[in-house]
């Protein structure tokens, strides 16, 4: 397969186009080794670049799923992944919580959510399963510092919204940014764990800007951009955070009932919601973000968000997690 190459750098995009569960990986090449950003392309992909690469180092972007299910096929490299998801992949409590899979609204789905992380993985290893990444690695690299990753400097640039430890692999010296899930498509931002966070995403956005990259690589969809097409698709890809938010602020003041409310199609489509009842968690995850963002930004809903939560009995821990276990110099 040809793959897009920008000196060291090679692209290596998923199956079905890198969309989810499946995701762009970035192949860092140098003179003693070899380095994968993300194990989502795809479990035929990763296995045809271990047997031609000398992979020894891996780096997880975040703990999502389509980002990592790959990694335990490069067990004998050094696999990190960023400070404040060490623990997420070493406890599934905390995963969960952090997923926000442990809200009581659907416990049936909450269950059969937990049972995959212990059940026996599937024959098809081309499924993404929980199951083979966790406990893989306790290993974090740090944000910000420049690291030499067999002769290439990366930076890993801290940008959360879309997971609190989430990040942007900087390589300065080929101006390019591995933009990931800022991925530029039409559905817009995802923020939809208890560790997301609608304001830490919109200036995360601003960040990956402050850099003096020229290319960008998202995870999915667009693919390879450039600084300008980045900058253009970037601007809609945010505003759909606002246009949610008005049809958050239009239901409420129409007097949708909290029960009702998951079907004005905020984030998800109604159909998609009734054939995969797990996006429901995220839908009631995503309008309880807004709803609280609408109540700070000085609207008068405190009585519906209360309510909101009441009715899918959910606590404010629920859908605002910070871990507990990050390195005592990021706190």
């Amino acid at each position: 397969m040809a793959y897009t190459k920008f000196g060291p750098l090679t692209i290596i995009p998923g199956e079905n186009g890198s969309r989810v569960p499946f995701s762009t990986s970035l192949l860092v090449e140098g003179g003693q080794g070899a380095a994968l950003v993300d194990c989502g392309s795809g479990f035929q992909i990763l296995n045809e670049i271990k047997k031609e690469y000398a992979i020894r180092s891996v780096y997880l972007t975040h703990y999502h799923l389509d980002h990592i299910w790959g990694a335990y096929l490069f067990k004998d490299a050094e696999i990190q992944i960023n400070p404040y998801d060490v623990k997420k992949l070493n406890d599934v409590e905390e995963l969960a919580k952090a997923s926000g899979m442990l809200s009581p609204a659907d416990p049936e789905s909450r269950k059969k959510w937990m049972k995959q992380l212990f059940e026996k993985p599937p024959e098809n290893w081309n499924r993404p399963h929980w199951q083979p990444v966790l406990n893989l690695t306790e290993k974090w690299y740090p944000y910000g510092e420049e690291l030499n990753v067999y002769g290439t400097k990366m930076l890993m640039i801290h940008a959360p919204g879309h997971t609190e430890g989430y990040c942007c692999p900087y390589f300065p010296e080929h101006g390019v940014l591995f933009a990931g899930d800022f991925d530029l498509a039409s559905f817009g931002p995802w923020y939809n764990n208890a560790d997301s966070d609608i304001d830490a995403f919109i200036a995360s956005a601003k960040t990956t800007l402050e850099t003096d990259a020229q290319i960008f690589i998202t995870s999915h969809h667009k693919g390879v951009v450039d600084r300008k097409t980045y900058e253009e698709l970037l601007k809609r890809y945010i505003n759909k955070i606002y246009e949610r938010e008005e049809k958050t602020r239009s239901a409420v003041k129409r007097g949708v009932a909290p029960d009702e409310m998951i079907y004005e199609e905020i984030f998800y489509f109604r159909k998609n919601l009734e054939q995969n009842p797990q996006l429901v968690i995220s839908e009631i995850v995503g309008i309880a973000k807004h709803l609280d963002r609408l109540v700070r930004n000085g609207e008068p809903f405190e009585a519906y968000f209360e309510a909101f939560l009441q009715h899918f009995q959910l606590t404010r821990e629920n859908i605002f997690y910070h871990t507990s276990s990050v390195p005592a110099q990021l706190q």
